[in-house]
């Protein structure tokens, strides 16, 4: 598994080792398999502004509602979404909050307007968008959505 740097390797093996350090309250953890992908995912703040620091999520980490979850892409430090653009449909990830294991799979793959915010409003439920630059086009983004395929208790 690929880990972007050893600040959030650190962070993600304290999830598994039930480690006092981990905001188990709040904070979530992200496996992609297929791109190699493991972090721990924040609460947004007010402006965005952590998102330099790592992947983050807006408003829910509940499974029950709509997630949304930001990242970086392109070339560089904090890039953990570098790789989104090759999901492929039916691929599955994992996320992991408190002592729960929920797997996603993709059903959707699209492109936004930069500009477009409507996608963080709408009611859906039990559904997680990954959302980063497109490559080669800062003004449109790149949405991956997912749907709940199974959520189970894990024992640690």
């Amino acid at each position: 598994m690929v880990y972007i740097d050893f600040k959030n390797k650190v962070e993600v093996e304290s999830y598994y080792n039930n480690n006092s350090s981990f905001n188990y309250k709040s904070n979530m953890i992200i496996d992609i398999p297929s791109i190699n992908l493991k972090a721990t995912v924040k609460l947004a703040d007010n402006d965005f502004k952590n998102l330099d620091d790592g992947l983050v999520y807006y408003k829910y980490n509940d499974y029950k509602n709509k997630i949304i979850i930001f990242g970086h892409s392109g070339i560089g430090y904090g890039t953990y979404f570098n790789r989104l653009d090759e999901l492929t449909f039916n691929d599955n990830v994992y996320l992991y909050k408190d002592k729960l294991k929920i797997t996603y799979v993709v059903d959707k793959i699209y492109d936004i307007k930069s500009t477009n915010i409507d996608i963080l409003y709408n009611d859906e439920k039990e559904r997680l968008l990954l959302i980063t630059c497109k490559p080669n086009d800062k003004n449109k983004r790149l949405v991956v959505n997912l749907s709940v395929k199974s959520v189970k208790t894990l024992k640690k």
